[in-house]
C-alpha cells in the first residue's frame, strides 16, 4: 500500500484526485491540504500530489524543500512549468483536467520505481525481480516477471509486453517504461523496442535476434551507440570492429 498526500488550493481538483484514488486498490489518501504550509509535516508518504500556482508558497518551492525525499507528481493546469519541474526530478507532470487513466498510469510507474528503489536499500545488489501493469479498464492488475519478458513493444500509448506463452498490453509510454526498468537488464534498441539483454541470441548488422522470437529485430542508429557499449562488456576477444 502506497502512501499518499495531495495539496492543492482549489478544492474541486482535491476532490477529483480524491475520487480517483479511492478507484486505486494499492493507494492510501493520508491527507489533503490548501495551504502547501500546513503540508510540511506530513511529507512522510510515498507519493505527493501537487498544484504549482498556489499562495503562501508555490509548487515549485515546496519540491525544492522536499527534494528527493518522496515521490512528486504535479497536477498543473499551466505546462509551461513542467520542464522546471522536471529539472526538481518530479517523477510524473499532468495537466488539469486530469484523466483517471492519466493519473494511474503516473502511479503505476511510481509503484514500479518504489519497488525497485526499495529492494536497492536492502544491498541485495540486485532489483526488484517483476513489474505491476494495468490489463484493462476495470483497473486490473498484473504482475509479471522480469525473466519472463522477451521485449517490449511501443504502439504511441501503448505497450505491449512480449512473453514465451502471452502478450500483455497496457496503457504505458516506452519513456514511462523504460525509466521503471532495471539497466543491466533490458535495453532500448529502437524507439518502439526495448529487449532483454539475456535474451539476445544473435546480431547481424543492425538485426537482432532474441531467444525464442521468430522475426528479427531493428537495432537504429540512434541507440547503437549505447547497445554495442553494453555488450562490450561481455565481449570476450577482440573488439576493434565494434
Amino acid at each position: 500500500m502506497l502512501k499518499c498526500i495531495i495539496i492543492d488550493d482549489e478544492q474541486h481538483s482535491i476532490d477529483l484526485l480524491k475520487s480517483y484514488i479511492e478507484k486505486i486498490s494499492f493507494l492510501q489518501l493520508t491527507g489533503t491540504f490548501n495551504n502547501p504550509l500546513n503540508a510540511l509535516s506530513s511529507i512522510d508518504v510515498d507519493i505527493i500530489f501537487i498544484d504549482i500556482q498556489m499562495p503562501q508558497l508555490s509548487g515549485l518551492d515546496f519540491i525544492k524543500l522536499v527534494k528527493e525525499r518522496t515521490k512528486v507528481i504535479v497536477i498543473s493546469a499551466f505546462k509551461e512549468y513542467a520542464f522546471e519541474s522536471f529539472e526538481y526530478a518530479v517523477l510524473d507532470y499532468l495537466l488539469k483536467p486530469v484523466s483517471f487513466d492519466r493519473l494511474l498510469k503516473a502511479v503505476q510507474k511510481a509503484m514500479n520505481q518504489l519497488a525497485f528503489a526499495e529492494e536497492d536499500a536492502k544491498g541485495s545488489g540486485s532489483h526488484k525481480n517483476y513489474i505491476v501493469v494495468r490489463v484493462d479498464a476495470k483497473n486490473k492488475l498484473q504482475k509479471i516477471e522480469l525473466e519472463d519478458i522477451l521485449y517490449i513493444e511501443g504502439m504511441k500509448n501503448y505497450v505491449t509486453i512480449h512473453k514465451e506463452q502471452q502478450n500483455i498490453t497496457t496503457l504505458l509510454n516506452m519513456k514511462d517504461l523504460e525509466s521503471s526498468l532495471p539497466k543491466d537488464q533490458f535495453i532500448r534498441i529502437h524507439k518502439s523496442y526495448i529487449i532483454s539483454i539475456d535474451k539476445i541470441k544473435i546480431i547481424e548488422g543492425n538485426q537482432v535476434f532474441l531467444n525464442n522470437v521468430k522475426e528479427s529485430l531493428t537495432l537504429s542508429e540512434t541507440y547503437k551507440t549505447a547497445f554495442f557499449d553494453i555488450l562490450k562488456q561481455r565481449l570476450i576477444g577482440n573488439q576493434k570492429n565494434i
